[in-house]
């Protein structure tokens, strides 16, 4: 802790005020002191850091100033009495060797140098989120990777004839291996009035779309937005939540037909 001694070969007690060169700070009474005196600061409610101003004592009469500059460790100062008629000219312009030590400010490598949890806190931490899916139709299934006509309920098999062990694997090898599967077309997103063809198949499969939750579009097996081939809008058949491998969580629906081998021209009405 940063402290100043004082000791008075002529006095040993007076009153003394600290003024503070630090402009946050105040003039600090001190009231009576007696010789040698230790100064304190964290005793008057200052940063320990603060012992750097002008002391001032008065004694019998006299007056005498002393200057510290920060950081003080404990010092002792040897002071000279003056009379009251020079008001301690002497004191203030002639720094004994003590004072004259403790002008040299001292620092600790804990003020200067951040602590390991200080520099972690300065990384700024980001997390990659999914970018926005398109969405996917298709018209596969029997007579081709993933050899299965219903995709929410069938054996899927990858192209390396592995079988999948969710549909979000059989979705990613189609989307990895296009020549194994049949056309896959997109989409940005499902808005009014959307339309596009679904391909023909080699054998008679389901018509699928996938698409993201993000894109905000109301369940298609419960609202009647799906025009197939000109008919009235009708509601999905079925579907199955699954997450992409990059995170982005999508729906598959089975669109409310036959199995059918040709294409087929929908159009999203909201």
């Amino acid at each position: 802790m940063a402290t100043v001694l004082f000791t008075s070969n002529n006095y040993s007690s007076g009153t003394a005020v600290f003024t503070p060169s630090d402009p946050n700070y105040t003039e600090t009474n001190l009231g009576s002191i007696a010789f040698p005196y230790t100064f304190d600061p964290t005793q008057f409610g200052l940063p320990q850091d603060i012992i750097e101003g002008n002391f001032v004592f008065t004694t019998s009469g006299c007056v005498f100033t002393k200057t510290v500059a920060r950081l003080a460790t404990t010092t002792l100062a040897t002071t000279q009495p003056t009379s009251a008629t020079t008001q301690a000219t002497a004191a203030t312009t002639q720094p004994t060797n003590a004072t004259a030590a403790t002008t040299q400010p001292t620092t600790t490598e804990a003020t200067t140098q951040p602590t390991n949890a200080t520099a972690a806190t300065t990384q700024p931490t980001t997390t990659e989120a999914p970018v926005s899916g398109e969405v996917y139709y298709f018209h596969l299934g029997a007579e081709g990777y993933p050899y299965a006509q219903d995709l929410i309920n069938g054996q899927l098999f990858k192209s390396d004839d592995s079988i999948a062990t969710n549909y979000s694997e059989s979705f990613q090898d189609m989307l990895d291996n296009p020549g194994k599967y049949e056309p896959v077309g997109t989409v940005p997103a499902l808005v009014d009035k959307t339309t596009f063809t679904m391909p023909a198949s080699a054998t008679s499969n389901f018509y699928w779309i996938a698409v993201p939750v993000a894109a905000d579009v109301p369940d298609l097996t419960e609202v009647k937005t799906l025009e197939i081939d000109g008919a009235p809008a009708d509601i999905a058949k079925a579907k199955l939540n699954f997450t992409r491998k990059n995170g982005e969580e999508y729906i598959l629906y089975q669109l409310n037909t036959v199995p059918l081998n040709k294409e087929a021209d929908i159009k999203y009405v909201n």
